[in-house]
């Protein structure tokens, strides 16, 4: 109880409970979360591996910008849950965070990704269910220092994203959520 109450103030988000620490009745719920976000990062992850095959980080952006809300459509509707990914730092405008993942997500900025549980949050009717997404090496072609980014990986952030704020990460720095609402 005390970890739950000091890792939902450090967040600053008092309704978030670490997913170990979600009541019973949730877990159900919890669980579709779960399987949905594995769905989705699996099917993203093989859609930007066979891009970067194909044409390198420029050729993943490309995929990105145009199939990741398309997947995410797909897993959420194969799952019966509505669910998208989210930063302070966004890269793309329409990945805004919903009101209720605000409080999670202002209080893990700057944090490693390690330093950031899965939380569920009550909304009621629905759970809702924050999935850290952290930085891997194979982030770091597209999300890693401006001044390592390759320059036609720059030119096609510039192209897509003209207000990209989704560069200057380190391996295992907090990139943001993937969030998942499902009912209870």
């Amino acid at each position: 109880m005390l970890i739950t109450i000091a890792l939902s103030t450090i967040l600053g988000a008092p309704g978030a409970i670490p997913l170990p620490d979600a009541p019973a009745a949730w877990r159900p719920a919890v669980e579709k979360a779960q399987e949905a976000g594995r769905a989705f990062q699996k099917a993203l992850q093989a859609r930007l591996a066979e891009a970067m095959s194909q044409g390198g980080p420029p050729a993943a952006i490309d995929a990105c910008a145009t199939d990741a809300g398309r997947i995410a459509a797909e897993a959420a509707a194969a799952s019966g849950v509505k669910m998208g990914r989210t930063s302070d730092r966004l890269r793309n405008p329409a990945n805004a965070a919903p009101d209720w993942t605000r409080p999670a997500l202002e209080g893990a900025v700057g944090k490693k990704g390690a330093e950031v549980a899965p939380l569920a949050v009550d909304l009621g009717g629905k759970v809702g269910v924050l999935l850290p997404i952290v930085i891997g090496s194979a982030c770091l072609g597209c999300h890693g220092p401006a001044a390592t980014l390759q320059p036609k990986v720059k030119e096609a952030l510039a192209a897509r994203y003209p207000a990209d704020r989704a560069a200057g990460y380190a391996v295992g720095d907090f990139r943001g959520f993937l969030w998942v609402e499902t009912a209870k």
